[in-house]
């Protein structure tokens, strides 16, 4: 199943802008890539920094200042993962 998700806030910043669009797929992730995930009742695109078991995902934006991230909700389990980002869409509008 694919994805189709715009960016909202600045916490991937500079990997990711705001209104961005990008294309994820459920798959396996892996420590470096950006996700998408579900946390409590919102979704949110990070990057994984760490997996550790059991099936838990260490999550943390690459604006450090501007994110809200495991560093406030914990780490996420892997079954809160909704897609890997593939393909990112830089939209100028």
């Amino acid at each position: 199943m694919l994805l189709v998700r715009r960016v909202v806030g600045a916490s991937m910043e500079p990997s990711l802008y705001e209104k961005n669009i990008v294309i994820a797929f459920r798959k396996k992730p892996k420590i470096g890539d950006i996700v998408i995930v579900k946390v409590g009742d919102r979704e949110v695109i990070k990057r994984v920094t760490k997996i550790s078991p059991p099936a838990l995902l260490y999550l943390l934006g690459d604006n450090g200042q501007e994110s809200t991230d495991s560093r406030s909700f914990g780490a996420v389990p892997c079954s809160s993962l909704l897609g890997v980002v593939i393909k990112t869409f830089k939209l100028k509008w």
